[in-house]
């Protein structure tokens, strides 16, 4: 992907260095921003001041700064040094709107469900996964601890077909 195919206003997905420095392994994490701004800092020079201060940092000619999706605060980024970048979906922006309740293996959603009868017996047939309940804007009262730490009966929970 070429810098100028990001737009100002949309979100994407990249991998990118956990530390972009010079004489560092490329141990890469995934990140994911709304795009504020493209610098062409070849047309737009970064303050002389800045270059000093981090003189091994591994620099391009495109300077991508976004809303960080994951840690909510501007992140910036160089373009040379993403890698996998991918626009995001409105379902990969907010994939908890409207759920109640979700499967989790390591890092990623697999399961969305309204109803924690349809997450257990979902994370039941994996065999893996760990199920959450989503916490809404509003309070609501969560089944007891106990109940998911003992096997389910079938009187306790109707599943659905």
């Amino acid at each position: 992907m070429q810098p100028g195919l990001l737009k100002p206003g949309r979100a994407y997905s990249f991998l990118y260095p956990r530390y972009n420095y010079q004489q560092l392994p490329d141990r890469t994490e995934l990140r994911r921003i709304e795009v504020v701004s493209i610098r062409d800092v070849h047309h737009e020079p970064l303050d002389p001041t800045t270059l000093p201060l981090n003189p091994l940092l591994k620099r391009g000619r495109w300077l991508v700064t976004g809303r960080d999706l994951d840690k909510d605060h501007e992140r910036s980024f160089y373009f040379e040094s993403m890698s996998n970048v991918k626009c995001l979906s409105e379902d990969e922006l907010e994939p908890l709107n409207g759920v109640g309740y979700v499967v989790i293996e390591q890092t990623h959603v697999t399961f969305r469900a309204d109803r924690l009868s349809e997450a257990l017996a979902y994370r039941t047939g994996r065999q893996r996964g760990t199920v959450c309940g989503v916490l809404a804007t509003r309070p609501r009262q969560l089944p007891p601890v106990s109940i998911l730490d003992q096997p389910l009966t079938e009187q306790e929970y109707h599943f659905e077909s």
